[in-house]
């Protein structure tokens, strides 16, 4: 299994430092849940993955947006995010390309964490984008579910920590569901373990 630092180490710790900044200071924050099973899969990973440590935190202050149409991304929900002034936006699968919508958000002062899968142009000046497509890391067919466990391995690193791996299956099934390529060695690999 691929390292999470090959998504590019500054990126992982920005993205880490500014959900664990936000549990410290017990600031809320939401997650918007992209509208098909992969995004389901990886929204579910990370809450999950984050009740098991901060129970009391996501209980009372991680809020979460479900888009009622078949949309993806910041696009429908960036007048709720400025509305609720969010100081954290997390987007599991989705949200690479919504460069207009980043800037928007951080011009209110807060911080936006994509965690996606999807091809983009470039790296948003205004987000902080985990995106296995932008950067070194060497497996292009893992879905967002897959990038997303990802990331809570490298919390796992840093809390000293050792539960990502409880959300394989969420993992396997988000990679299965978003069709994802079984030549890669290490996707195969997660979606065998997972199930």
């Amino acid at each position: 299994i691929n390292e999470p630092i090959a998504f590019g180490e500054e990126r992982m710790k920005s993205a880490a430092t500014a959900l664990i900044n936000t549990i410290y200071k017990d600031e809320e924050a939401v997650v918007i849940v992209d509208c098909d099973c992969d995004g389901f899969t990886s929204s579910a990973i990370l809450i999950n993955y984050l009740h098991d440590l901060f129970p009391s935190w996501v209980e009372n202050k991680l809020k979460w947006y479900i888009h009622e149409d078949k949309q993806h991304g910041l696009a429908d929900c960036t007048e709720y995010i400025i509305g609720k002034l969010f100081p954290l936006v997390i987007v599991p699968d989705a949200g690479s390309n919504d460069y207009t919508y980043h800037e928007t958000i951080a011009n209110m002062g807060s911080k936006v964490i994509v965690l996606d899968h999807h091809e983009a142009e470039a790296l948003s000046e205004n987000a902080i984008v985990i995106n296995n497509q932008l950067s070194d890391y060497p497996n292009k067919d893992l879905s967002g579910a897959g990038v997303t466990w990802q990331f809570c391995r490298f919390l796992d690193k840093l809390l000293n920590k050792n539960n990502a791996d409880e959300y394989l299956d969420l993992v396997a099934l988000g990679n299965m569901a978003d069709m994802m390529s079984l030549k890669s060695i290490e996707t195969k690999h997660l979606i065998l373990k997972g199930f």
